[in-house]
């Protein structure tokens, strides 16, 4: 068995890394409503991210600002690796941003957001 601690979060959306802009990552499910379909049918899929507000024209909070509701590919290596392998691999999906990263914050503290994306299907790992 081996543990995951976080040291080095690698993400990227659409191809571009946005690595220093986050701080936390989490592909999720969640139950929705459920049908007569198979359990897994009824489960939905998020990436949660927690990110650090930029306003320069590169940052990912001004990409999600300049692109709303845009469907995007996210790709997540949640052991910070550049390539994905057996033992460490990388998660991939499509989806879209709920809702704008918010704006502001308490003074003298680093300003983030929390932002969920609704993800098409759920993530794919990937080993190579």
């Amino acid at each position: 068995m081996s543990r995951l601690r976080g040291k080095t979060i690698v993400f990227e959306v659409d191809g571009t890394e946005y690595s220093g802009g986050v701080s936390n990552v989490n592909m999720n499910s969640e139950l929705g409503e459920r049908s007569f379909g198979a359990y897994e049918e009824s489960l939905e899929f998020r990436c949660q991210v927690v990110g650090f507000q930029d306003f320069a024209a590169a940052s990912f909070h001004s990409y999600l600002w300049d692109n709303p509701g845009k469907t995007v590919s996210i790709t997540y290596a949640p052991h910070g690796n550049a390539t994905a392998t057996a033992s460490q691999p990388h998660f991939t999906a499509t989806g879209y941003a709920e809702v704008l990263p918010a704006i502001g914050g308490a003074a003298g503290e680093y300003f983030t957001y929390d932002i969920a994306f609704v993800l098409d299907a759920a993530p794919t790992r990937v080993e190579a």
